[in-house]
């Protein structure tokens, strides 16, 4: 086997332990999306998420509230890991290309 090929596969193997871990990270992480809604002039955070056929809307707390903070931290933290995601899958697909077309 050539060094070429070896180091394709290698790359290969450490991309997929990537997804992997952002995906077992993704199932610790809350679903869905945040937002705010004001009631008698004080702003409320919420949390909409999909179960199944269903819309679901969870209340989180004040929007200053500590549930709340940990609530924002914890989106932007799945959006971060989603956007990595994206790109190793991409990576993988192009790995996999390239071994297919190196080995023929």
């Amino acid at each position: 086997m050539s060094v070429l090929k070896e180091v394709l596969i290698e790359e290969l193997d450490r991309i997929k332990k990537n997804i992997d871990s952002y995906e077992s990270l993704l199932l610790s992480l809350p679903r869905g999306y945040l937002f705010e809604q004001t009631i008698n002039g004080k702003p409320y955070c919420y949390r909409k998420h999909r179960e199944g056929s269903m819309i679901i809307s969870e209340y989180i707390g004040a929007s200053e509230s500590d549930e709340a903070k940990k609530a924002h931290a914890d989106y932007r933290e799945r959006k971060r890991i989603e956007s990595n995601l994206r790109i190793m899958r991409k990576e993988e697909e192009k790995l996999v290309k390239a071994l297919r077309h190196y080995g023929s």
